[in-house]
């Protein structure tokens, strides 16, 4: 009773977990689902891509090209076992997936910088006092938002390393 309950509930967790990666990450619904997969169950063991194809019921080709997709995202990793022609997946380290998402915020504040850079350039302000106060808090939150990471990062390295 308790193991049907407790797999009622990871697949629960696991729509949840992909309905968010779809949403806010912009994954396939596929992807979304073999990342929640991985992440949950690396708790108790790395999965395989036959056991990835059993668990997500879709084909193999599909399962591939998504476990790809992942990989070249640097959502997952893999490593093999000697001996075994198999790959097991497994989430990247958490610092890893932070640095991904450190290279959108700096992304975005290479184009704060150029806007700005233009804006200085013609003269240029905002049309009233109070939209150009906003811009100002927006470029404040993301150099803010930057520092948070950078210091997430370390600290988590921190522990990683340990």
């Amino acid at each position: 009773m308790l193991n049907k309950e407790k797999e009622k509930e990871k697949e629960e967790v696991i729509e949840l977990f992909g309905v968010h990666f779809e949403k806010h990450h912009n994954m396939s619904p596929l992807a979304a689902r073999i990342f929640a997969t991985i992440i949950l169950n690396n708790r108790e063991k790395d999965l395989t891509f036959e056991e990835l194809v059993n668990i997500t019921g879709a084909s193999k080709s599909s399962v591939s090209t998504n476990i790809n997709l992942l990989l070249d995202t640097n959502k997952i990793t893999y490593y093999t076992v000697c001996g075994e022609r198999k790959k097991f997946f497994k989430p990247a380290s958490l610092s890893e997936r932070i640095k991904n998402h450190l290279q959108i915020v700096k992304s975005e504040q290479n184009i704060i910088k150029r806007i700005k850079a233009y804006e200085t350039k013609y003269n240029l302000k905002a049309l009233d006092e109070k939209d150009q106060k906003v811009v100002e808090l927006y470029r404040e939150y993301v150099n803010d938002f930057e520092n948070l990471i950078n210091d997430l990062i370390l600290k988590i390295e921190d522990l990683e390393t340990k």
